[in-house]
């Protein structure tokens, strides 16, 4: 029983180290693309405004990509409307797609980062139960 207990923690501490990795690394793209200035920049447009439950809001601009194609961006959730419809606002985009969009150079918040982290604490601590299960079975 214990050799089987020790295989499924390890399992699911390699499991929620994968999904701690899926969260986290396009969190990071976007980061590192919005901190370093990269990218192609064009003007944009507010075309509509987006609530949260929480009563915060956040502009949704459109603009045109290298290809002429339109695409859209969000600002971030703020208490008072970053960017009023029909206001122009700066947009930088990676033609890559690989990273968000970046609106007037606003950062992408850095809260979500400690909620990727979760599943590796808690892969961690599997782990350890994993491990400690499979040293006593042998």
């Amino acid at each position: 029983m214990e050799g089987f207990l020790g295989l499924l923690f390890t399992v699911l501490s390699a499991g929620l180290g994968l999904l701690g990795t899926r969260l986290l690394v396009p969190h990071l793209r976007n980061d590192r693309f919005a901190n370093g200035g990269t990218g192609v920049r064009t003007a944009g447009e507010c075309v509509n405004l987006r609530w949260t439950s929480g009563g915060w809001v956040s502009s949704v601009i459109a603009y045109e990509d290298e290809d002429g194609e339109r695409q859209l961006a969000m600002t971030g959730a703020h208490p008072v409307i970053p960017v009023h419809i029909g206001e122009a606002a700066e947009v930088r985009y990676d033609p890559r797609g690989r990273a968000t969009a970046v609106v007037n150079g606003e950062m992408p918040p850095k809260g979500f980062y400690a909620f990727c982290m979760v599943p590796f604490g808690v892969g961690l601590v599997f782990g350890a139960i994993g491990i400690h299960y499979l040293a006593t079975a042998v």
